[in-house]
């Protein structure tokens, strides 16, 4: 992961305060670049040329505005550059922007605000990105320009043994390391009931949650030398357990895309899908293959 970058797309408003200040927080913590990207949205098809040229300066001249809005956040011992990018749509040219890095470039937008909770809530840009983006994503909570600054130093990793989740491990790991972190692999038994023949329901248990802690020491004991990993068996329901994890808890949680889907593109499943929508930590997906 070396030469590795963080780019924020950043509109403003308190979506790209709080991307911004999760940014700030990882780039202390890993010494990675950080770009700041506004997306100018081109001509509109307004009418007359004049009309379009027109517009087209004033939406250049609002993303310039943002821009330099950004450098009074971003932290004075950050590497930082800061680019506007012409594209048709903000998912687009973010896209396009970090293609060429791979896996070596980190994502980072931030949501929309909801009501009750703070809670990750992918707004349009978000949603085109979190199904195909060539790089891993975050989405960081609404509010989270709220929270005392500190290191990165508790990563979780949502982990089932499937290829999906031993890519999610892996990069956790390589996170982990990076960060300096700890890292906890979250299993979560599902509460799955079986109905005997003429008996009361009741859970299906001792086997079940005995195969899961077996997947977690096996995954553990891949993990690298020195690193610091643990595990935790969490009972379900699966995404009520996950996005319940706090901020007290853990600073980030990596999630693994679904098992289908175009090679090196993040892609949500039904799982990761609801998560995004509430977790109340930072979410980082990570692209499958």
């Amino acid at each position: 992961m070396s030469g590795s970058r963080v780019v924020v797309g950043y509109e403003g408003g308190s979506t790209g305060l709080d991307a911004l200040a999760f940014a700030n927080r990882w780039s202390l913590a890993s010494g990675d670049a950080l770009t700041v990207v506004t997306v100018h949205p081109g001509a509109a098809a307004l009418g007359a040329g004049r009309v379009d040229a027109e517009w087209v300066a004033y939406a250049r001249e609002e993303a310039d505005r943002l821009l330099a809005e950004a450098k009074t956040l971003v932290d004075p011992a950050i590497e930082a550059t800061f680019a506007r990018i012409d594209s048709g749509s903000a998912a687009h040219g973010l896209s396009d922007m970090v293609e060429v890095d791979g896996e070596r470039a980190l994502l980072v937008l931030g949501s929309q605000r909801s009501r009750g909770l703070r809670r990750t809530f992918p707004g349009s840009t978000a949603e085109r990105l979190l199904q195909g983006s060539p790089v891993p994503v975050v989405m960081v909570p609404w509010g989270y320009d709220d929270i005392d600054p500190g290191p990165l130093t508790a990563i979780a990793v949502a982990y089932v043994d499937t290829p999906d989740g031993r890519a999610a491990f892996n990069y956790a790991a390589q996170i982990a390391q990076k960060l300096s972190a700890h890292l906890t692999v979250v299993s979560v038994v599902p509460d799955t009931r079986v109905v005997p023949g003429l008996g009361e329901p009741r859970l299906f248990g001792p086997s079940q949650r005995q195969g899961y802690l077996d997947s977690l020491d096996a995954i553990i004991a891949t993990a690298p030398e020195g690193l610091a990993v643990r595990g935790e068996l969490r009972n379900g329901p699966v995404v009520d357990a996950l996005t319940e994890l706090s901020l007290d808890d853990f600073d980030i949680l990596v999630c693994g895309s679904r098992g289908y889907g175009p090679i090196r593109r993040v892609f949500l499943g039904g799982v990761s899908s609801r998560i995004v929508r509430h977790s109340k930590i930072p979410v980082l997906l990570v692209p499958r293959g």
